[in-house]
This record gives C-alpha cells, sequence and structure tokens, in this order.
C-alpha cells in the first residue's frame, strides 16, 4: 500500500483539536460526571468525523483514527464516557454501511475496552510518560483482531494492507493525541489547584471569605430553596485565652479540630469557610427553621465535645453561634451583619450558646 503523509493531515490536525476541546471541558466549572460526558460526546464525533474521509484499503475495509478517539475516551474519561464514544462511532459506522459494519463497530468495542483497562491500570498515576502512551497504542492495537470478521477473500488484505498502517497509527496517534491530552490536563489541573489556593484557606483547609462569597453567589444562582435558608456565624470562645495560655500552635489545632468538627456537622449542599482568625460562617440552603437550629446545636455540641492533646492533658474549646434565618432569597451582608447581632447576644449571654433572629420574610 502506497501511503501519502498528506492524507492523513486532517486526522493529525483533528487529534491536536480534540485535545484543546479536552483542555476546555477540563476547565467547565461543572460537576465531574458532566465533565465525562461531554467528553464523550467530543471524543465520539472525533471518531465520526474520522471515518468521514477515510483511507480504503480493500473493499469494505476502512482505516482511520476512529478507535484511537473512543480508546481516548475511555483511557482519559472513563467507561461512561467511552460508551457515549463507543454509540456515536457505532451509528456512524452503521450509516456508512459496506460488509465491514460488523468488524468495524468490534474493532472500535475493542479499542473502547483496552483504553479503559488502561485508564484504571494508570488511575494511582499523575502523569502519563511516553512508555505509559506507547503501551496504550499497543493495547488499542487489539482492534485488529476484528479483521478476523471479515470475508476470507478480504481478511488476507486488509491484514496485509490496513494492519500495519493501521497499528502505526494507532501508537503514533497515541504517542501524539497523548502528549496533546497530557499538557491540556497538566494545565488544567495548575489552574484549578491556583483557583482552590486562593479560595481556601491553607491551615483547616475550609473556603476562606472570597471562597465563600463566591461559593454563596453560585448557590443562589442554582438552589431552589422551598424551606428557607440560614447563615450561621460561629466563634470560638475566648480563644485569645487559649492561645496566650497553650501556645499558637495548640490554638492552630483546635481551629483544625473546629473545620472537622464543621464537615461533620453539616449536610453536603452546605458552604463552610473560615472568615479568620477563630470566626468561621455557615451557610445552610434549603433548610427551615428547625433545620438551621438543629445543625447550629449539632455544631456547638461538637465543639464543646471535642478536644486536643497536649502535653498529657486534653484542651476543649467552646463556641458561640448567632444565626440568622430567611423564608426568601438572602442577601449575604444583611444575613451577616443579622447573624453578627444575634452572635454578639450569644456572648453577652453567657457563651457556649446558639442565638437566631426572628424570622426574616424578606432579605433580598
Amino acid at each position: 500500500m502506497k501511503l501519502n503523509a498528506f492524507e492523513f493531515l486532517d486526522n493529525f490536525a483533528l487529534m491536536a483539536l480534540a485535545a484543546v476541546l479536552y483542555g476546555i471541558i477540563l476547565r467547565l466549572d461543572y460537576p465531574r460526571d458532566v465533565r465525562r460526558i461531554l467528553g464523550g460526546i467530543m471524543f465520539g464525533v472525533g471518531a465520526a468525523v474520522s471515518m468521514m474521509d477515510p483511507l480504503r484499503v480493500a473493499p469494505g475495509v476502512i482505516v482511520d483514527l476512529r478507535s484511537l478517539f473512543i480508546g481516548f475516551s475511555g483511557a482519559f474519561l472513563g467507561p461512561v464516557a467511552m460508551v457515549i464514544s463507543l454509540t456515536i462511532g457505532a451509528v456512524t459506522r452503521y450509516q456508512i454501511g459496506g460488509i465491514g459494519v460488523v468488524p468495524g463497530i468490534v474493532a472500535m468495542t475493542l479499542a473502547g475496552c483496552s483504553g479503559t483497562l488502561w485508564g484504571y491500570l494508570m488511575r494511582n498515576r499523575s502523569r502519563a510518560r511516553v512508555r505509559h502512551l506507547l503501551l496504550l497504542g499497543l493495547m488499542l492495537c487489539v482492534g485488529l483482531l476484528a479483521f478476523l470478521l471479515l470475508p476470507p477473500e478480504i481478511r488476507i488484505k486488509a491484514f496485509k494492507n490496513a494492519a500495519p498502517y493501521a497499528a502505526a497509527s494507532y501508537i503514533l496517534g497515541a504517542l501524539l493525541l497523548g502528549t496533546f491530552v497530557e499538557r491540556e490536563r497538566f494545565y488544567a489541573m495548575r489552574e484549578r489547584r491556583l483557583t482552590n489556593e486562593v479560595n481556601t484557606d491553607p491551615l483547616t483547609g475550609l473556603l476562606n471569605r472570597r471562597g465563600f462569597q463566591s461559593g454563596f453567589e453560585a448557590a443562589q444562582e442554582e438552589t431552589v430553596s422551598e424551606n428557607g435558608a440560614a447563615i450561621l456565624l460561629v466563634d470560638l470562645d475566648h480563644f485569645k485565652k487559649l492561645n496566650d495560655t497553650y501556645g499558637h500552635d495548640i490554638g492552630d489545632l483546635v481551629l483544625q479540630s473546629v473545620g472537622a468538627t464543621l464537615r461533620k456537622a453539616v449536610r453536603q449542599s452546605d458552604l463552610l469557610a473560615r472568615l479568620g482568625g477563630e470566626e468561621f460562617v455557615v451557610y445552610l440552603p434549603n433548610a427551615s427553621m428547625a433545620d438551621a437550629r438543629n445543625i447550629a446545636e449539632r455544631i456547638r455540641a461538637g465543639i464543646e465535645t471535642s478536644s486536643v492533646a497536649s502535653n498529657g492533658s486534653s484542651i476543649k474549646a467552646s463556641t458561640s453561634i448567632g444565626g440568622c434565618w430567611s423564608l426568601n432569597a438572602m442577601d449575604l451582608t444583611t444575613g451577616l451583619k443579622r447573624a453578627d447581632v444575634e452572635l454578639y447576644k450569644a456572648k453577652q449571654g453567657g457563651r457556649n450558646q446558639v442565638r437566631f433572629t426572628p424570622t426574616i420574610k424578606s432579605a433580598a
């Protein structure tokens, strides 16, 4: 078979475009499952486009990069994305028709399963090196076994004419596309890490003030609350005295312990942050007044019963909590001010207690 490198230029350009789109999808502020679905669709479309201008090396035999795209979908996005890509590729191949329909779909399936297996083997590695990408390309070659399903008179031609190019395209394509994808993944992960560092309190791992404000605004847009919502201000009692008595190292351990207690006490949908010093804030979307009171009390009791070990003794802390509940949309500034008023009342009333502002009918 006489090869012309220009005939495959479009497919290699398609690989570069797929890598760029993969990077864009990784950067989207969507849940991981949604990003994987979008990635599966993208790789599936790549496989379909690759089949539109194939190299026909024998009657009914098509050589292109479809199996590479589907294999990469499984390798870098997981089995669900692979199934989506495979479905798009299989439908496209069926519409093209010809005696190679069944072998073509089987080849894509084998490549997709091989890529998914490679992804599972790589699950504990942060980056794929050249040797790993080379292994991926070799694993994708298992799809060539589908040539055995072709009629005998075509099978020999397929193995002779198509198999060498297909194997080379899988291996070289895995190295090239893999390099592009790894670069995009590295930059996307670095950007996400830098964003997390900007929005995260390094001591407790909770959100900081900036992160909380962004999260609050997003929650206000996304959450439809039928029960109302609440803001809790959590402030440790006599924390300066604790720092002066035991030292700042122990004080830091107490703050970390409080952060862990907060995570255990709230729901998965709630928003937590350390505003600074010994002050924390909790946003409870879709929470009734009773729910908010129960969670606040759970936080107070959890902090009171937890302790930090120091020189053979247990250091305990307590907290005062001020809460603001609203049936309607809540303005952050107003909510924090009202919660702060209640926090002051809790401090004045003897500390280690929860106080709530009367119901707000409209705080928008």
